[in-house]
Protein backbone atom coordinates (compact mmCIF):
# COMPACT_ATOMS: atom_id res chain seq x y z
CA UNK A 1 0.00 0.00 0.00
CA UNK A 2 2.80 2.44 0.91
CA UNK A 3 4.53 1.68 -2.36
CA UNK A 4 1.29 2.37 -4.25
CA UNK A 5 0.82 5.73 -2.51
CA UNK A 6 4.39 6.76 -3.24
CA UNK A 7 3.98 5.79 -6.88
CA UNK A 8 0.74 7.78 -7.10
CA UNK A 9 2.38 10.85 -5.58
CA UNK A 10 5.34 10.59 -7.96
CA UNK A 11 3.03 10.11 -10.91
CA UNK A 12 1.02 13.22 -10.01
CA UNK A 13 4.17 15.27 -9.65
CA UNK A 14 5.12 14.10 -13.14
CA UNK A 15 1.64 15.02 -14.42
CA UNK A 16 2.00 18.48 -12.86
CA UNK A 17 5.36 18.98 -14.55
CA UNK A 18 3.91 17.97 -17.90
CA UNK A 19 1.08 20.49 -17.38
CA UNK A 20 3.66 23.22 -16.77
CA UNK A 21 5.82 22.18 -19.73
CA UNK A 22 3.19 21.72 -22.41
CA UNK A 23 0.62 24.36 -21.47
CA UNK A 24 2.58 27.57 -20.99
CA UNK A 25 1.01 30.90 -20.04
CA UNK A 26 0.58 33.61 -22.57
CA UNK A 27 2.44 36.84 -22.24
CA UNK A 28 -0.48 38.48 -20.41
CA UNK A 29 0.32 36.46 -17.29
CA UNK A 30 3.86 37.85 -17.11
CA UNK A 31 2.79 41.38 -16.17
CA UNK A 32 2.82 40.59 -12.47
CA UNK A 33 5.04 39.28 -9.70
CA UNK A 34 4.40 35.97 -7.95
CA UNK A 35 1.48 35.80 -5.55
CA UNK A 36 2.44 36.27 -1.90
CA UNK A 37 1.89 33.65 0.77
CA UNK A 38 -1.79 33.81 1.78
CA UNK A 39 -2.92 35.45 5.01
CA UNK A 40 -6.07 34.60 6.96
CA UNK A 41 -8.39 37.64 7.15
CA UNK A 42 -8.40 37.19 10.92
CA UNK A 43 -4.61 37.65 11.03
CA UNK A 44 -4.14 40.90 9.08
CA UNK A 45 -1.91 43.75 10.24
CA UNK A 46 -1.75 47.37 9.15
CA UNK A 47 1.29 48.83 7.40
CA UNK A 48 2.57 50.15 10.75
CA UNK A 49 2.39 46.67 12.29
CA UNK A 50 -0.85 47.20 14.24
CA UNK A 51 -2.84 43.94 14.31
CA UNK A 52 -6.41 44.10 13.02
CA UNK A 53 -9.27 42.67 15.12
CA UNK A 54 -10.01 39.03 14.25
CA UNK A 55 -13.61 39.71 13.23
CA UNK A 56 -14.11 38.49 9.64
CA UNK A 57 -13.94 34.69 9.77
CA UNK A 58 -16.17 32.70 12.11
CA UNK A 59 -16.29 29.15 13.43
CA UNK A 60 -18.73 28.41 10.58
CA UNK A 61 -18.00 28.13 6.86
CA UNK A 62 -17.04 31.48 5.36
CA UNK A 63 -16.43 31.24 1.62
CA UNK A 64 -17.14 32.49 -1.91
CA UNK A 65 -16.01 36.14 -1.62
CA UNK A 66 -16.44 39.00 -4.08
CA UNK A 67 -14.70 42.37 -3.78
CA UNK A 68 -16.04 45.77 -4.85
CA UNK A 69 -14.14 47.82 -7.42
CA UNK A 70 -13.03 50.32 -4.74
CA UNK A 71 -11.85 47.45 -2.51
CA UNK A 72 -13.91 48.63 0.47
CA UNK A 73 -16.65 45.96 0.55
CA UNK A 74 -16.15 42.20 0.63
CA UNK A 75 -19.37 40.22 0.21
CA UNK A 76 -19.21 36.52 0.97
CA UNK A 77 -21.25 33.42 1.75
CA UNK A 78 -21.52 32.10 5.31
CA UNK A 79 -23.67 29.69 7.29
CA UNK A 80 -22.84 31.44 10.58
CA UNK A 81 -25.67 32.07 13.07
CA UNK A 82 -27.80 35.17 12.62
CA UNK A 83 -28.92 34.65 9.04
CA UNK A 84 -32.18 33.78 7.31
CA UNK A 85 -31.39 30.06 7.05
CA UNK A 86 -28.97 27.81 5.20
CA UNK A 87 -26.13 29.85 3.73
CA UNK A 88 -26.57 33.62 3.57
CA UNK A 89 -24.75 36.54 1.98
CA UNK A 90 -22.77 38.71 4.42
CA UNK A 91 -20.53 41.73 3.94
CA UNK A 92 -17.53 43.20 5.72
CA UNK A 93 -16.49 46.80 5.06
CA UNK A 94 -13.46 48.99 5.65
CA UNK A 95 -13.04 52.76 5.55
CA UNK A 96 -10.00 52.72 3.24
CA UNK A 97 -7.55 50.27 1.70
CA UNK A 98 -5.24 50.99 4.66
CA UNK A 99 -7.85 50.19 7.32
CA UNK A 100 -8.94 46.95 8.99
CA UNK A 101 -12.05 45.06 7.97
CA UNK A 102 -15.04 45.67 10.26
CA UNK A 103 -17.36 43.01 11.75
CA UNK A 104 -19.51 41.51 8.97
CA UNK A 105 -23.27 42.04 8.80
CA UNK A 106 -25.97 40.07 7.02
CA UNK A 107 -27.42 41.49 3.80
CA UNK A 108 -30.84 40.88 5.32
CA UNK A 109 -34.07 39.07 4.40
CA UNK A 110 -34.69 41.16 1.28
CA UNK A 111 -31.72 39.45 -0.40
CA UNK A 112 -31.34 36.25 1.61
CA UNK A 113 -33.92 33.47 1.92
CA UNK A 114 -34.58 30.52 4.22
CA UNK A 115 -32.75 28.38 1.64
CA UNK A 116 -29.16 28.32 0.44
CA UNK A 117 -27.96 31.66 -0.99
CA UNK A 118 -24.37 31.51 -2.12
CA UNK A 119 -21.54 32.43 -4.55
CA UNK A 120 -22.03 36.23 -4.84
CA UNK A 121 -20.42 38.32 -7.57
CA UNK A 122 -20.46 42.12 -7.83
CA UNK A 123 -20.49 43.83 -11.20
CA UNK A 124 -17.76 46.37 -11.88
CA UNK A 125 -20.17 49.31 -11.61
CA UNK A 126 -21.24 48.12 -8.14
CA UNK A 127 -24.97 48.34 -8.88
CA UNK A 128 -25.66 44.63 -9.46
CA UNK A 129 -25.03 41.54 -7.35
CA UNK A 130 -25.28 38.09 -8.95
CA UNK A 131 -25.57 35.02 -6.76
CA UNK A 132 -26.96 31.49 -6.75
CA UNK A 133 -29.91 30.29 -4.69
CA UNK A 134 -31.81 27.09 -3.94
CA UNK A 135 -35.06 28.94 -3.15
CA UNK A 136 -38.04 27.17 -4.79
CA UNK A 137 -39.90 30.33 -5.90
CA UNK A 138 -39.05 33.95 -6.58
CA UNK A 139 -40.57 37.20 -7.81
CA UNK A 140 -40.09 38.61 -11.29
CA UNK A 141 -39.22 42.25 -11.87
CA UNK A 142 -43.01 42.82 -12.09
CA UNK A 143 -43.62 41.13 -8.72
CA UNK A 144 -45.03 37.88 -10.12
CA UNK A 145 -44.14 34.67 -8.23
CA UNK A 146 -42.45 32.06 -10.41
CA UNK A 147 -40.96 28.63 -9.62
CA UNK A 148 -37.27 27.92 -9.88
CA UNK A 149 -35.83 26.58 -13.13
CA UNK A 150 -33.99 23.73 -11.37
CA UNK A 151 -31.94 22.71 -8.34
CA UNK A 152 -30.01 25.97 -8.21
CA UNK A 153 -30.61 29.17 -10.13
CA UNK A 154 -28.87 32.45 -10.86
CA UNK A 155 -30.35 35.57 -9.27
CA UNK A 156 -29.44 39.24 -9.42
CA UNK A 157 -30.13 42.10 -7.03
CA UNK A 158 -29.85 45.83 -7.78
CA UNK A 159 -29.03 48.88 -5.66
CA UNK A 160 -29.19 52.57 -6.50
CA UNK A 161 -26.20 53.61 -4.39
CA UNK A 162 -23.15 51.50 -5.22
CA UNK A 163 -21.64 52.28 -1.79
CA UNK A 164 -24.69 51.28 0.26
CA UNK A 165 -24.31 47.63 1.25
CA UNK A 166 -27.69 47.82 3.03
CA UNK A 167 -29.53 49.10 -0.03
CA UNK A 168 -29.99 45.92 -2.07
CA UNK A 169 -33.40 45.41 -3.66
CA UNK A 170 -35.41 42.19 -3.94
CA UNK A 171 -33.52 39.68 -6.15
CA UNK A 172 -34.77 38.75 -9.60
CA UNK A 173 -34.25 35.24 -10.99
CA UNK A 174 -32.60 35.22 -14.38
CA UNK A 175 -34.59 33.65 -17.20
CA UNK A 176 -34.78 29.87 -17.66
CA UNK A 177 -32.83 30.28 -20.89
CA UNK A 178 -29.64 30.63 -18.86
CA UNK A 179 -30.98 28.77 -15.81
CA UNK A 180 -31.65 25.10 -16.52
CA UNK A 181 -33.37 22.14 -14.78
CA UNK A 182 -30.00 20.87 -13.53
CA UNK A 183 -28.19 22.08 -10.44
CA UNK A 184 -26.11 24.70 -12.08
CA UNK A 185 -25.36 28.40 -12.13
CA UNK A 186 -22.96 28.30 -9.14
CA UNK A 187 -20.28 30.99 -9.02
CA UNK A 188 -21.37 33.62 -11.58
CA UNK A 189 -18.60 35.95 -12.80
CA UNK A 190 -19.45 39.00 -14.89
CA UNK A 191 -17.30 40.86 -17.41
CA UNK A 192 -18.03 43.60 -19.95
CA UNK A 193 -16.00 43.93 -23.12
CA UNK A 194 -15.61 47.68 -23.55
CA UNK A 195 -14.67 47.29 -27.20
CA UNK A 196 -17.96 45.66 -28.20
CA UNK A 197 -20.30 46.45 -25.31
CA UNK A 198 -21.00 42.72 -24.89
CA UNK A 199 -21.68 41.45 -21.38
CA UNK A 200 -20.36 38.00 -20.42
CA UNK A 201 -21.52 35.90 -17.48
CA UNK A 202 -19.36 32.89 -16.62
CA UNK A 203 -20.97 30.27 -14.39
CA UNK A 204 -20.82 26.62 -13.41
CA UNK A 205 -23.34 24.09 -14.63
CA UNK A 206 -24.07 20.49 -13.68
CA UNK A 207 -26.62 18.71 -15.89
CA UNK A 208 -29.60 17.17 -14.15
CA UNK A 209 -28.81 13.74 -12.74
CA UNK A 210 -25.06 14.13 -13.27
CA UNK A 211 -22.45 13.33 -10.64
CA UNK A 212 -21.37 16.09 -8.27
CA UNK A 213 -17.90 16.07 -9.86
CA UNK A 214 -19.29 16.87 -13.32
CA UNK A 215 -19.48 20.64 -12.94
CA UNK A 216 -18.21 22.56 -15.97
CA UNK A 217 -17.77 26.23 -16.83
CA UNK A 218 -20.17 27.93 -19.23
CA UNK A 219 -20.56 31.47 -20.53
CA UNK A 220 -23.66 33.42 -21.49
CA UNK A 221 -23.70 36.71 -23.39
CA UNK A 222 -25.97 39.72 -23.73
CA UNK A 223 -25.52 42.77 -25.96
CA UNK A 224 -28.11 45.07 -24.34
CA UNK A 225 -27.43 47.36 -21.40
CA UNK A 226 -26.96 45.46 -18.15
CA UNK A 227 -30.30 46.45 -16.61
CA UNK A 228 -32.14 45.17 -19.68
CA UNK A 229 -30.08 41.98 -19.74
CA UNK A 230 -30.92 41.25 -16.11
CA UNK A 231 -34.60 42.15 -16.06
CA UNK A 232 -35.86 41.28 -19.53
CA UNK A 233 -34.60 37.71 -19.90
CA UNK A 234 -31.99 38.51 -22.53
CA UNK A 235 -29.10 36.38 -21.27
CA UNK A 236 -28.40 33.68 -23.85
CA UNK A 237 -28.09 29.95 -23.35
CA UNK A 238 -24.84 29.02 -21.63
CA UNK A 239 -22.08 27.77 -23.94
CA UNK A 240 -19.45 25.37 -22.64
CA UNK A 241 -15.99 26.95 -22.33
CA UNK A 242 -14.06 23.92 -23.58
CA UNK A 243 -10.54 24.72 -22.39
CA UNK A 244 -11.60 25.71 -18.87
CA UNK A 245 -13.71 22.55 -18.63
CA UNK A 246 -11.25 20.15 -20.23
CA UNK A 247 -10.95 17.78 -17.26
CA UNK A 248 -13.38 15.04 -16.18
CA UNK A 249 -13.18 16.61 -12.72
CA UNK A 250 -15.02 19.43 -11.01
CA UNK A 251 -14.30 22.81 -12.65
CA UNK A 252 -16.08 25.52 -10.73
CA UNK A 253 -15.92 29.08 -9.40
CA UNK A 254 -14.11 31.58 -11.62
CA UNK A 255 -12.62 35.06 -11.23
CA UNK A 256 -11.68 37.23 -14.19
CA UNK A 257 -9.22 40.11 -14.23
CA UNK A 258 -11.75 42.77 -15.15
CA UNK A 259 -9.38 45.58 -16.07
CA UNK A 260 -8.48 43.77 -19.32
CA UNK A 261 -10.32 40.43 -19.21
CA UNK A 262 -7.20 38.42 -20.11
CA UNK A 263 -6.74 36.28 -16.98
CA UNK A 264 -9.07 33.75 -15.37
CA UNK A 265 -8.54 32.02 -12.04
CA UNK A 266 -10.73 29.01 -11.32
CA UNK A 267 -11.32 26.30 -8.76
CA UNK A 268 -10.75 22.80 -10.08
CA UNK A 269 -10.25 19.30 -8.76
CA UNK A 270 -8.23 18.11 -11.76
CA UNK A 271 -5.00 16.22 -11.00
CA UNK A 272 -1.67 18.01 -11.04
CA UNK A 273 -1.86 20.13 -7.89
CA UNK A 274 -1.74 19.61 -4.14
CA UNK A 275 -5.37 18.97 -3.18
CA UNK A 276 -5.96 16.72 -6.20
CA UNK A 277 -2.92 14.65 -5.20
CA UNK A 278 -4.57 13.98 -1.86
CA UNK A 279 -7.76 13.07 -3.68
CA UNK A 280 -6.02 10.50 -5.85
CA UNK A 281 -4.49 8.66 -2.90
CA UNK A 282 -7.76 8.78 -0.97
CA UNK A 283 -10.12 5.83 -0.86
CA UNK A 284 -13.15 8.16 -0.58
CA UNK A 285 -14.12 8.35 -4.22
CA UNK A 286 -16.99 10.79 -3.55
CA UNK A 287 -14.73 13.34 -1.84
CA UNK A 288 -13.07 15.92 -4.03
CA UNK A 289 -10.86 18.81 -3.02
CA UNK A 290 -9.88 21.65 -5.30
CA UNK A 291 -7.03 24.10 -5.83
CA UNK A 292 -6.72 27.39 -7.67
CA UNK A 293 -5.57 27.25 -11.29
CA UNK A 294 -5.03 30.05 -13.82
CA UNK A 295 -5.67 30.53 -17.53
CA UNK A 296 -5.02 33.46 -19.87
CA UNK A 297 -6.04 34.61 -23.34
CA UNK A 298 -4.67 37.03 -25.91
CA UNK A 299 -7.83 39.06 -26.56
CA UNK A 300 -11.35 39.44 -25.22
CA UNK A 301 -12.86 38.84 -28.65
CA UNK A 302 -12.99 35.06 -28.24
CA UNK A 303 -13.05 32.28 -25.66
CA UNK A 304 -9.60 30.98 -26.63
CA UNK A 305 -8.40 30.46 -23.06
CA UNK A 306 -5.09 28.67 -22.53
CA UNK A 307 -5.17 25.29 -20.73
CA UNK A 308 -5.19 26.06 -16.97
CA UNK A 309 -2.13 25.45 -14.81
CA UNK A 310 -1.83 25.54 -10.99
CA UNK A 311 -1.56 29.08 -9.64
CA UNK A 312 1.84 28.10 -8.27
CA UNK A 313 3.85 25.00 -9.20
CA UNK A 314 6.94 25.20 -6.98
CA UNK A 315 5.33 22.44 -4.93
CA UNK A 316 7.07 20.25 -7.54
CA UNK A 317 10.41 21.05 -5.88
CA UNK A 318 12.96 19.43 -6.00
CA UNK A 319 11.83 19.22 -9.64
CA UNK A 320 12.33 22.81 -10.88
CA UNK A 321 9.49 24.65 -12.59
CA UNK A 322 10.12 26.17 -16.00
CA UNK A 323 11.21 29.82 -15.89
CA UNK A 324 7.82 31.07 -17.14
CA UNK A 325 5.75 29.09 -14.63
CA UNK A 326 3.82 30.70 -11.74
CA UNK A 327 6.00 30.00 -8.72
CA UNK A 328 6.60 31.94 -5.50
CA UNK A 329 5.09 31.09 -2.10
CA UNK A 330 2.51 28.34 -1.97
CA UNK A 331 -0.95 29.86 -2.37
CA UNK A 332 -2.55 26.46 -2.84
CA UNK A 333 -2.42 23.94 -0.02
CA UNK A 334 -3.13 20.24 0.40
CA UNK A 335 -6.60 21.26 1.64
CA UNK A 336 -9.53 22.61 -0.39
CA UNK A 337 -8.68 26.08 -1.81
CA UNK A 338 -11.46 27.58 -3.88
CA UNK A 339 -13.80 30.37 -4.98
CA UNK A 340 -11.28 33.02 -6.09
CA UNK A 341 -12.10 36.73 -6.33
CA UNK A 342 -9.78 39.28 -7.95
CA UNK A 343 -9.57 42.97 -7.17
CA UNK A 344 -10.20 45.41 -10.02
CA UNK A 345 -6.47 45.95 -10.64
CA UNK A 346 -5.71 42.23 -10.44
CA UNK A 347 -3.23 42.71 -7.58
CA UNK A 348 -5.24 41.16 -4.75
CA UNK A 349 -6.70 37.66 -4.64
CA UNK A 350 -9.33 36.59 -2.12
CA UNK A 351 -10.40 32.97 -1.71
CA UNK A 352 -11.51 30.44 0.88
CA UNK A 353 -9.52 27.52 2.20
CA UNK A 354 -10.07 24.58 4.52
CA UNK A 355 -6.42 24.69 5.58
CA UNK A 356 -5.75 24.90 9.33
CA UNK A 357 -2.02 25.59 9.43
CA UNK A 358 -1.88 29.40 9.25
CA UNK A 359 -2.41 31.99 12.02
CA UNK A 360 -5.97 33.22 12.41
CA UNK A 361 -7.72 29.93 11.62
CA UNK A 362 -11.18 30.13 13.13
CA UNK A 363 -12.92 26.95 11.96
CA UNK A 364 -14.57 25.40 8.91
CA UNK A 365 -13.70 27.35 5.78
CA UNK A 366 -11.93 30.67 6.25
CA UNK A 367 -11.29 33.59 3.90
CA UNK A 368 -7.70 34.34 2.86
CA UNK A 369 -5.90 37.01 0.85
CA UNK A 370 -2.79 36.98 -1.33
CA UNK A 371 -1.17 39.90 -3.16
CA UNK A 372 1.17 40.59 -6.08
CA UNK A 373 2.68 43.66 -7.71
CA UNK A 374 2.65 45.06 -11.23
CA UNK A 375 5.94 44.54 -13.01
CA UNK A 376 7.57 47.37 -15.01
CA UNK A 377 6.75 47.33 -18.72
Amino acid sequence: MTKDLRWTGSFLAFVGLLVCLFFPHRAAAQQFSDWSAPVNLNALTLSDGTPCPAVVNSASNDNHPTISKDGLSLIFESNRPGGSGGSDLWVTERDSLDDCWLPPFNLGPIVNSAFGDFAPNLTTDGHWLYFSSNRPTSLTADGIAVPSCGGGDLYVSHRQDKRNDRGWEAPVKLDCTINTPGFDQAGPTSFEDDATGTHYLYFTQRPIGASDVLFDIYVSTCTADLATCNTQGLWGTGILVDTLSSSPFRDTRTAIRRRDGLEMILSTGRPGSLASENLWVSTRATTQSENLWVSTRATTQDQDWSPPVPINCNWLVPTPCPAWAPVGPLVNSSAFDGAPALSWDGLTLYFFSERTDLPGFKGGRDLYVSKRTKLPD
